[in-house]
């Protein structure tokens, strides 16, 4: 952009002007000027910066597995495009690894389920063990019940004879008591001197009667059942006791075979580690799958571009991850521009933009703007901006340097002016015309300003002569000739 051009004094101004006046008047001539027209253009606001071109998008590729590489032949700054494959692998070793995992995915399917089958075998033995507990429990009862019962029918059995007994003894001993009182009355009546006959028969009598009662009672009392079982009911109880015998002997082995039993069941805690294992086994053949696929694919490039870094030779074994090379899109190719604190403000997305590569000029727009700062060379904290090329071409190399010009601000069919014709003082904007043959200074309003012309918003009109070369303000109201450019 011009500078602004300087002005005198007012004081001086005016001493000139009053002399202007006058020796103009007396000359007749006018002086020359070169001059332009108001018109009506174009105009741009515009900011200049440098940058470097570099593609819009940038990959690294990474080796997605471990082998070896069969076939590599990039070089930095080789192009290439898009689907090329750049990189084979020697798949030897991963097919190896794959016939190794698909064994031990085998292997553990067979240990779970042959665990599991054998866990499901000692749950049926185990329910098993279990039902024959319950049945020898069930029928061990049965059988001391019924011994319970012969025991305890013979133990009423014994008190309700013991308890005759008891009853038949009191008698015979109250009997043989009366006997021995009737003996003793029977003795006292035959010593009298004038013994009763009728009461000594009467008395034994008596005494015969008793004892044939004693004789009936113990008649009872040798009728009574015997205090022990019957024959009968002792070969029961035997039995029934050999019964209970071989029932707790069977029972106490059932219980021995369930605790073991229950001791060789899975449980569920137990099957899921074992699902687990069988799981990471599988996975371990579709991680092995999959790096195979890989190995046979490949590496491809993505999109059209330029290698600028290479990282590995052919026949080098790579780990996963391993950085193989680099990429810039060549397609998308744009400038990384700095732009400065004072113009910062003035740039946004989607401006148009001139770009300088190489003495070959681009056209192309703001697609980003970064939003923190970096230092240059020169410690100057700048912006950085990205203009993409609208339509680059074999001649735009990456990493040169461009010149760039953003158009920040566009007016079409403005009214301006050259950059020659304007000045600017304390008052404002202002310019020097020729109107009616004489040098006039006129203030005006000015919009956008470029570096050849700049808008006149206000104090001027189409069609106007300004005047471009030097003029000061001792030759306002001299006489003048217009030179057009």
């Amino acid at each position: 952009m011009k500078a602004k051009k300087t002005v005198i004094s007012a004081v001086t101004v005016a001493a000139l002007v009053g002399s202007g006046v006058f020796i103009t008047a007396f000359m007749g001539g006018g002086k020359k000027y070169s001059t332009d027209t108001v018109t009506r253009s174009n105009v741009s606001e515009e900011v200049e910066a440098t940058g470097e071109v570099h593609g819009e998008s940038s990959k690294t590729y990474y080796s997605a597995i471990t082998a070896p590489v069969s076939y590599y032949e990039l070089l930095v700054g080789d192009e290439v495009r898009e689907g090329q494959k750049a990189v084979e692998y020697d798949p030897e070793d991963l097919i190896s690894a794959l016939s190794q995992a698909e064994l031990t995915a085998k292997s553990a399917e067979n240990t779970m389920n042959g665990q599991v089958q054998a866990s499901n075998n000692n749950q049926a033995k185990f329910n098993k063990a279990a039902s024959d507990i319950e049945i020898y429990r069930n029928s061990y009862a049965l059988f001391r019940q019924a011994n319970d019962y012969l025991n305890q029918g013979q133990y009423q059995e014994n008190w309700d004879v013991n308890c005759i007994a008891q009853g038949i003894n009191k008698s015979i001993a109250e009997k043989t008591a009366e006997i021995n009182n009737k003996t003793v009355e029977l003795e006292y009546a035959q010593m009298q001197p004038a013994p009763d006959e009728k009461k000594i028969e009467q008395l034994k009598n008596e005494i015969e009667d008793l004892n044939s009662s004693i004789g009936n009672l113990n008649k009872d009392l040798a009728g009574l059942p015997p205090a022990n079982m019957s024959p009968e009911e002792y070969a029961q109880t035997v039995l029934n006791g050999n019964w209970m015998s071989d029932i707790m002997r069977n029972w106490t082995e059932s219980s021995t075979l369930r605790n073991t039993y229950e001791n060789q069941i899975l449980n569920s805690y137990q099957k899921e580690q074992l699902r687990n294992s069988y799981d990471l086994s599988e996975l371990s053949v579709v991680t092995a799958e999959d790096n195979l696929d890989k190995a046979y694919a490949g590496v491809n490039v993505d999109f059209d571009g330029i290698v600028t870094e290479s990282f590995i030779k052919a026949g080098t074994v790579v780990a996963k991850g391993t950085p193989l090379f680099t990429v810039e899109d060549s397609k998308n190719i744009r400038v990384e521009a700095g732009i400065s604190k004072y113009d910062i403000g003035k740039i946004v997305i989607g401006q148009k933009a001139d770009i300088d590569i190489a003495g070959n000029t681009y056209t192309g727009v703001v697609t980003e703007i970064r939003r923190i700062a970096t230092a240059n060379n020169s410690d100057k904290a700048k912006v950085p901006v990205y203009i993409r090329f609208d339509e680059p071409d074999e001649r735009v190399y990456l990493g040169l340097e461009a010149d760039v010009t953003i158009r920040t601000q566009e007016q079409e069919g403005a009214l301006t002016i050259p950059s020659e014709a304007y000045y600017t003082d304390d008052y404002g904007d202002y310019c020097y015309v020729i109107e009616d043959g004489v040098v006039k200074k006129t203030y005006i309003t000015t919009g956008l300003i470029s570096d050849d012309r700049l808008e006149v918003k206000a104090g001027l009109k189409e069609g106007d002569t300004v005047i471009t070369d030097a003029v000061t303000d001792e030759q306002i109201g001299s006489k003048a000739e217009s030179i057009k450019q």
